[in-house]
């Protein structure tokens, strides 16, 4: 596309067929109270003046009459007779004798600036200049390879102006100037062009222009609402998400903060659950260890730490004892810590044994149920007892 074409856009022509286009969507009852005209009189020239005809808004003959140009009270009379003809459309129609039409192919480029392509080479088309005639220029469609097809009708000017003089010695000015042979060729452009002169067309009354300039004010507003509405309603809808984020994230923050609060409770039951598995239960070992020590057998004291013990007392066959402690799950590496002694008040033998504690196979079992018992979401957490402190003193006899 070009930048620098300058493209003629008539406003004008632009709001009258807007006007027409929106008129179709208006009640025919209330299109009537709202136009300020009603109908329309055609003149079409003849040998002495004008055939004028009044037609109503369905296009129906409502009068014809004869108009002399050398007597302009004729005219008068009739506008007498029928008063409707104040607030009609006044419409000079050319016959094929007074101006031309014809059918034009361009390229598709030519639209950008379509009158002054075709005003520039208006004299390959037809006998006259671009000086010498009133035109408008009718956009048809386009054709399969893509050219515009384009209706040209066109009038003399001196032959127009002539018209145009007798209208003024009847006291009319007319609204608009058409070509009947174009009209009956192409219906479809009838309202769609005027080859009227700008010098005699008169600006539309204060409540079409209102109208126009409402309808223009409106659309203009619906634009607008078009463009921003979905603007808007997305970002209602994005700080309705966002303050749905931040409830979430809220919400998250709490969670996370629980989660954490319970792995760390897990961590600490763990560690607790490990300890106990680790250290052997010191009121079991105690009952293994009075089990095993014969009635004979005396113990002065008792030592316990990191999963070793050591025992002192006195008993009759302390050299046995390493044997029977051995044979137990609950001790390992049993050993005589110093040379055995005889007792010369009492006779036995003194011993120090130090031997490791260990936790036999059923008890861990067991313990493992209970810390899967308490791991489980329907499950107790089952009370840990602390470890044994550390004992250190005399046994009586067992």
């Amino acid at each position: 596309m070009n930048l620098d074409t300058t493209i003629d856009f008539d406003l004008k022509r632009f709001f009258r067929w807007w006007g027409g286009e929106l008129a179709f969507l208006v009640p025919k009852s209330l299109l009537q109270h709202l136009r300020e005209r009603h109908g329309s009189v055609i003149f079409t020239p003849s040998a002495q003046g004008f055939e004028v005809a009044l037609l109503d808004d369905d296009e129906r003959i409502v009068a014809r009459r004869s108009v002399d140009v050398n007597q302009p009270d004729g005219f008068k009379q009739l506008k007498g007779q029928y008063p409707a003809m104040e607030k009609a459309d006044f419409v000079l129609r050319l016959s094929a004798d007074q101006a031309l039409h014809k059918l034009l192919y361009l390229p598709a480029a030519a639209q950008e600036n379509l009158r002054q392509v075709v005003g520039f080479e208006l004299d390959r088309y037809t006998p006259f200049n671009a000086e010498q005639v009133y035109f408008s220029l009718i956009p048809l469609g386009s054709t399969e390879h893509a050219q515009l097809r384009i209706l040209l009708i066109a009038a003399p000017k001196p032959r127009l102006d002539e018209q145009l003089a007798n209208l003024t010695i009847l006291g009319v000015q007319p609204h608009k100037v058409d070509y009947a042979p174009a009209a009956a060729d192409f219906p479809q452009t009838r309202n769609a062009y005027n080859l009227l002169p700008d010098r005699f067309r008169r600006n539309g009354g204060k409540l079409g222009q209102s109208l126009q300039w409402l309808a223009g004010a409106a659309l203009m507003l619906l634009l607008l609402a078009a463009m921003v509405l979905p603007v808007w309603l997305e970002g209602q809808a994005v700080e309705s998400l966002q303050t749905r984020i931040k409830q979430l994230e809220k919400q998250n923050r709490a969670v996370d903060l629980q989660q954490s609060e319970i792995d760390a409770l897990r961590a600490e039951t763990q560690k607790l659950i490990d300890i106990k598995q680790q250290s052997p239960a010191l009121l079991a070992v105690l009952n293994e260890l009075s089990r095993l020590l014969n009635d004979e057998t005396w113990l002065t004291h008792l030592h316990f730490s990191d999963n070793r013990m050591q025992i002192q007392g006195q008993s009759p066959a302390a050299s046995a004892l390493i044997g029977t402690l051995e044979g137990s799950e609950f001790f390992s590496d049993v050993s005589f810590v110093s040379p055995l002694t005889q007792d010369k008040t009492s006779g036995r033998e003194r011993f120090q044994i130090s031997m490791t504690v260990n936790t036999p196979v059923s008890i861990m079992q067991t313990d493992s149920a209970d810390a899967a018992d308490a791991e489980s979401p329907d499950g107790g957490a089952e009370p840990i007892s602390e470890p044994e402190p550390e004992n250190t003193g005399e046994q009586g006899d067992e």
